[in-house]
């Protein structure tokens, strides 16, 4: 019984890790590739192009949008895994839709 316990409160914080860690990897993504473009455009903090209030984002579907017009730009050439995390991290961080 008491093993049956563990693993019923094991499961219950599995998906927070895991949603945490496609986050984490979405940071690192946006770090490594995006957040300079986005400083040299605002003349300083890259981050207020997802915190102003006339931002173009408003959905999912556009971010996901904007992500990849971003990304095919660049030519990173990232999966849908990595679209998929850099929009879950910035959601989190800025969006929250």
């Amino acid at each position: 019984m008491y093993f049956i316990k563990i693993i019923l409160i094991l499961s219950l914080f599995f998906p927070l890790v895991y949603a945490d860690e496609g986050a984490i990897k979405g940071e690192k993504l946006h770090q490594d590739n995006c957040i300079a473009c986005h400083a040299a455009m605002t003349g300083g903090d890259g981050s207020v192009l997802y915190t102003r209030k006339d931002r173009r984002v408003t959905t999912h579907e556009l971010l996901s949008k904007q992500i990849n017009r971003c990304q095919t730009s660049l030519g990173l050439n990232w999966t849908s895994d990595e679209i998929g995390h850099v929009q879950h991290y910035l959601n989190v961080n800025f969006y929250k839709f």
